[in-house]
This record gives structure tokens, sequence and C-alpha cells, in this order.
């Protein structure tokens, strides 16, 4: 009748496969699949799926990284604008410099990135003058690195003023 062995015993019978398609007999149940269980159907479905979702997130990531590039580089000429400006205040502040010298200072050290787009300009300089002023400008439009939609329309400025070593109350500090 009945037996309580610890070990269950194997089943004598195996799974046989109905003559229906669907169905499935496994002793006293028959097992019937689901629909689109199919593993090669549902990979070619997830294959669809997988493309259309990179589509979508992939748009996303590009532009992530291109506006990422797009203010690095706007950080990039932010600081070469203010080391060109102070430069350039530095090498006219001393007496006998020029304001053409001034601005060539400025021009060499922008154009070490930047070959067009911006704009340097320096204070006359006289042997009166207690200070000089030196202005250096990059329009973001002219240098963008793609197309300019993220930072179009920018004007940046950096101005740096010294006071020079050349006026009378110089000495007297």
């Amino acid at each position: 009748m009945f037996s309580f062995s610890s070990q269950r015993k194997a089943s004598p019978r195996r799974p046989v496969t109905s003559r229906l398609a669907g169905t499935r007999s496994c002793g006293l149940f028959k097992l019937r699949r689901v629909a689109g269980t199919d593993r090669k159907n549902n990979q070619r479905k997830r294959l669809g799926a997988t493309l259309v979702e990179f589509a979508i997130v992939s748009n996303v990531l590009l532009i992530t990284i291109f506006t990422c590039m797009e203010f690095a580089r706007m950080n990039m000429a932010r600081n070469l604008m203010q080391d060109a400006a102070y430069y350039a205040a530095r090498k006219a502040i001393v007496p006998g410099a020029t304001a053409t010298e001034a601005e060539a200072e400025a021009d060499r050290i922008m154009g070490s990135i930047f070959s067009n787009g911006y704009t340097v300009s320096c204070t006359p300089i006289s042997d009166e003058a207690e200070s000089v002023t030196v202005t250096v400008g990059v329009n973001m439009d002219e240098i963008a690195l793609f197309v300019p939609m993220f930072l179009g329309g920018i004007e940046l400025n950096s101005v740096a003023t010294m006071k020079t070593e050349r006026y009378s109350g110089y000495y007297e500090q």
C-alpha cells in the first residue's frame, strides 16, 4: 500500500509528448505550453526591444556627452582668457612697454589654442598712466567644437587691471 521510506522512488513513467502540439503528458497532469514561450521567438522579440531601447537611450547619452565637452571647452577658453589678460597686463606695467606689446602677448597666449574668435584690447599707455587694463573676449559661436547649440550667443570677457611702475606715486606707497 503506502510506504513511508525516506527515499523517493523514481517514476517509471517519463513525460510523453502527445499528438497534440501544445500539450505534454506527465503522469496524471497534462502540461500546456503558454503562447509565446518559445525560446527562439522570445529572443527575436527581445532583440527588437533592445534596439528600440538603444535608439532612445543613445540619443540622450550622446547629447549629454557633447554638452559636457562644450562646457569643458568653455572653461578652457575662460581659463586661457584670464591667463592671457594677466600676462599681457604684466608685460605692459613695466616702464617702456607699449599697448601693442601687451596685445601681442595676449595674442600669443590665445593663439596657442584658438586661431580666431577672440579679441584683445589694451588701454593706451603713457608715462603718466597709473594703471593698465587689458581685456580679452571670446565669442563662443566662433570657437564652438560642435554646432553652437549649447553655448550659442555667449560672449566671455576677462579683464586684468594692474598699477604701472612708471607713475610718480608708485614708489611712495
